[in-house]
């Protein structure tokens, strides 16, 4: 490996000017695949395409689109329920499904007017007999009075003849005396062949209002049900739009419950008429981007609205949601890289005493472009996991940088201000030191690729060629920046001290390390145990929607909505047969639905196709005959219809709603639960699809394979240790500092009451990255200087107050590229940059601690002479 790195360093010296073009030409190229990069979100982030899961939520997608979007309309009952807001209302809805991936809309409106467009028309009519004879008679009242008179001839045509009689009699008896004189007269003129008819009419002119009144209400009760129910018919095909109706008529529909709003209606209009819902449909496979375009086109079609200045607007769900997320995503990542950059350049001016400082983190941003360019030419895209690679890389970069850097200065004052000497001599020891442990801890990064979590996987390859990239840009580009600089210069160039406060520091602290190996391993021991015991105690948590800023109008909406219309979040469940209309499967999905809700707590409600109809049908049973059902379907409107059943009736969708407080880790217990309740007949298949239920996968998905990780990963870096070193003891001494760490981590996380995240989750890969190279480098050092002849004791001084001052500056530098996450407003970007800028603080102590005190402990001492 040095003949490899002295042959590198003779072709930096010599071709210094042709590297930086090639790279610039590279660079430039990676520039181009910037603008390809795709951020993703949804499902495939969480759950693998193949995967079965993912297979049986697209057949759902496929069938009933994608995710939904509310509108919220709030304000004063008496001003929501009128005319001119329904007017609104409708105007709105269609200007929304203009919207491109909007597939469809659904409102109170909508579905009354559904109701009475159908072939049977109907409307909610409330429960008690009080309630619908009223609505009944304002009904009436709405239409003119043509109509009316043609609905009243056409009941008189269906009266039997004791109704008939019946009603002239009670008729008659409602005539004042001098109506009844009035009548006489008339009806005597009429001649011997007077007909009925005009007999009914002269009466009929001589009521009154009132009267007139009194004989519609006594003749509706001697109507039979089914009279009733053709004259309400009759009654309702007459009525005007919903929008049209006045704001009376909208009132007593809308509250014709005993004041409160039928059941088909609560859905839609909740809190006595405070809230009014509009739903919104999304095509299938809609992605961020699709969602960010939906997102501002329904804020600036809420801005262009007409609503009453005291009636409120917002939109809601996950689409809205996660369109708010994509810009915070780009804004989020412009602001790391900002403070990322100005504190790095703080702590390089402030504890590493070289010249031109900052170099190392120029290069960086370099190696950025090559990254996040990779990423748009192979397709890796931006998710909350990814993102996050963005002050990782920064840091290790520099790390990089800091290490080359300070053993230029360092060979640049031995070899008396050599140029030459000084690049190949660095070349030469610090390329294979770095160049191992940037090889060990990529390998550790790519032990996610055991993840079952796509984005945890694309974690883990970002970060693997985001520190190669740096490697090889910083080695090519720091040493040929170097050369081409400092090659003229004939005099010594200005001396940098390097017995610095650091230095010196550092060398004390070897000598008190070397004076208690045991006590520092024995404390060590026992922290890094109580941390492994606390970690299954540690919930891992997934939900999205508490992962992203908590301050984005679209979440605090959704929120708001949910507190007033309860919670929004489903488990649903795919049921496919042949027809799930057939009376047997809709039989078990009643069934089945009303066993999940009375045995778990948490479900709040289900929604289904038998439930569907109960709710239609005012929650009256109905008997699972084949000619009832089909009955009932025809009397549901289509809207609501192919919400629950598929235009193939071989699917249905059973809905559970959940407890929006439920925790994600007790979400996913309670759908497996439900889950083994599935037993269904011969013929019924049932599976848990959605977004949300993808979403639960990923709690398993995420923290799935974690010890297998952890452990693969010491494995690699065990081998690649031994393999480097062909002695057991070294790579053994540089392998235990890292597993210390990594009961310190869990044991942080149970200290700061910290849950596992997608991110925190990675932890693991990262500490052995981080901590490997540490090690390596202080391995490297301490061989180097054993070769030369000097004691352990002395070597591990001399390696310390060396290269444990560039450690501890690249360490800082690590440290303040992942504390850049504490500023950004993503909790799961702050939760991770906290446990990281800690673990990375135990990786450097641990190699400048237990790394020289298990030297020192297991070093060969030599016999006294007698």
């Amino acid at each position: 490996m040095d003949k490899l790195f002295t042959k590198f360093g003779d072709f930096i010296l010599r071709h210094s000017k042709f590297t930086i073009i090639v790279i610039t030409i590279l660079t430039v190229f990676f520039s181009f695949g910037i603008p390809k990069i795709e951020m993703q979100m949804g499902n495939n982030v969480f759950v693998n395409q193949a995967s079965d899961e993912f297979k049986r939520t697209a057949t759902y997608e496929e069938q009933f689109g994608g995710e939904s979007i509310f509108v919220m309309i709030s304000g004063d009952p008496q001003i929501l329920i009128s005319q001119k807001t329904s007017q609104e209302i409708v105007r709105f809805a269609q200007k929304a499904v203009q919207i491109k991936d909007i597939t469809g809309s659904m409102h109170y409106i909508s579905l009354l007017n559904e109701m009475l467009s159908m072939e049977h028309p109907s409307l909610p009519l409330g429960n008690d007999g009080a309630s619908r004879s009223e609505l009944f008679h304002s009904l009436s009242s709405a239409l003119s009075e043509q109509e009316q008179q043609a609905i009243q001839q056409s009941m008189m045509k269906n009266l039997t003849d004791q109704q008939r009689t019946d009603l002239q009699n009670y008729t008659l008896s409602q005539l004042t005396k001098n109506q009844q004189q009035q009548l006489s007269a008339k009806v005597a003129g009429l001649g011997e062949k007077q007909k009925v008819e005009q007999q009914n009419a002269v009466l009929h002119g001589l009521l009154t209002k009132q009267q007139n009144d009194a004989i519609a209400t006594y003749a509706q009760g001697l109507l039979t049900p089914q009279q009733q129910a053709v004259m309400a018919s009759q009654v309702i095909q007459a009525l005007p739009a919903v929008q049209d109706m006045d704001d009376n008529l909208l009132h007593q529909i809308v509250f014709s419950d005993k004041g409160k709003t039928p059941s088909q209606l609560t859905p839609m209009v909740s809190d006595h008429g405070k809230h009014i819902l509009i739903i919104l449909n999304t095509s299938k496979n809609t992605d961020i981007g699709t969602y960010a375009r939906i997102n501002r086109e329904i804020n600036q079609l809420i801005e262009s609205s007409n609503f009453d200045s005291k009636i409120t607007v917002r939109a809601g769900g996950m689409p809205i949601v996660l369109g708010e997320v994509k810009d915070e995503v780009m804004s989020t990542m412009a602001i790391m890289l900002a403070i990322a950059v100005v504190l790095m350049i703080v702590v390089l001016f402030l504890v590493f005493p070289v010249r031109r400082r900052v170099m190392s983190l120029a290069f960086v941003l370099i190696g950025l472009i090559w990254t996040f360019g990779f990423m748009g030419w192979t397709g890796l895209p931006i998710t909350i996991a990814t993102m996050a690679t963005l002050p990782i890389i920064i840091g290790l970069g520099t790390d990089f940088g800091v290490q080359f850097h300070n053993r230029y200065e360092e060979e640049l004052k031995i070899s008396n201000y050599s140029v030459t000497a000084a690049i190949s001599n660095s070349i030469k020891h610090m390329g294979p030191s770095v160049g191992i442990a940037v090889f060990i801890m990529a390998l550790s990064f790519l032990t996610m690729f055991l993840s079952k979590a796509p984005m945890m996987q694309q974690f883990g390859i970002t970060l693997a060629i985001g520190v190669i990239f740096c490697y090889v840009i910083e080695i090519c580009l720091l040493f040929s920046a170097f050369h081409v600089l400092d090659h003229k210069h004939t005099k010594p160039m200005k001396s940098v001290n390097d017995r610095t406060w650091l230095s010196r520091f550092l060398e004390k602290y070897t000598h008190w390390v070397s004076k208690l190996p045991v006590p520092i391993l024995i404390v060590a021991l026992i922290l890094s145990v109580i941390g492994f015991s606390t970690e299954p105690s540690i919930p891992t948590e997934t939900n999205l929607m508490k992962m992203i800023p908590q301050n984005m109008k679209g979440l605090k909406d959704t929120n708001s909505l949910q507190e007033v219309v309860g919670s929004t979040n489903y488990i649903t469940y795919l049921v496919e047969a042949n027809d799930v209309t057939d009376p047997d499967t809709m039989n078990w999905m009643n069934r089945f639905g009303s066993k999940i809700v009375t045995q778990f707590k948490d479900v709040e409600g289900v929604a289904s196709l038998p439930q569907l109809l109960l709710q239609m049908n005012g929650n009256r049973e109905i008997a699972y005959d084949k000619k009832e059902l089909s009955d009932l379907l025809k009397q549901l409107p289509p809207s609501l219809l192919k919400s629950v059943i598929s235009a193939n009736k071989h699917y249905a969708t059973i809905q559970f709603k959940v407890n929006k407080d439920l925790a994600s880790a007790h979400q996913l217990a309670l759908m497996n639960a439900i889950t083994q309740q599935t037993s269904a007949s011969d013929g019924i298949q049932v599976s848990p699809v959605g977004t949300q239920v993808m979403m639960l996968h990923g709690i398993d998905n995420v923290s799935a394979n974690h010890n297998l990780i952890t452990i693969t990963g010491l494995v690699v870096i065990f081998l690649g240790l031994l393999l480097v070193y062909r002695r057991l003891k070294y790579a053994l001494y540089s392998l235990i500092p890292i597993v210390l760490v990594l009961g310190f981590s869990p044991g942080t996380l149970y200290v700061f009451d910290l849950s596992y995240n997608p991110l925190t989750l990675a932890l693991s890969c990262l500490v052995l990255g981080i901590g490997t190279e540490f090690t390596i480098l202080i391995m490297e050092r301490y061989r180097e200087e054993k070769l030369k002849g000097l004691s352990t004791k002395e070597a591990i001084t001399v390696s310390l107050s060396k290269v444990g001052q560039a450690i501890t500056v690249s360490g800082l530098t690590v440290m303040i590229g992942f504390s850049t996450l504490l500023f950004v407003s993503f909790p799961v970007l702050r939760s991770f940059g906290i446990t990281t800028v800690i673990d990375t603080l135990y990786s450097l102590i641990c190699a400048m601690t237990i790394l020289p005190a298990i030297i020192i402990l297991f070093r060969k001492k030599k016999r006294s002479k007698r």
